[in-house]
């Protein structure tokens, strides 16, 4: 995980200039109930759920997400 340097926050951030870019879409792990501060952005929905569910493999100890899972991430994407 990388410490965001103008929050202090962990997590993979999208900043420039200490502000998220507009294009970008982002989701938390408290946005699909797990109690967890990490929140991830990026700029392609692709990219996002490659960052999203590399943190919740390693770090939430959940090799395998299942179909429900996945589509719990998708639908609290937001832009």
């Amino acid at each position: 995980m990388v410490q965001d340097p103008v929050s202090g926050e962990s997590g993979y951030k999208g900043i420039q200039n200490g502000t998220r870019l507009p294009e970008m879409v982002s989701v938390a792990c408290r946005d699909i109930g797990i109690d967890c501060p990490f929140e991830v952005y990026a700029i392609s929905h692709q990219e996002l759920m490659r960052k999203f569910t590399e943190h919740v493999e390693f770090d939430h100890n959940l090799p395998f997400l299942s179909a429900d899972i996945l589509l719990k991430i998708k639908k609290a994407i937001k832009k």
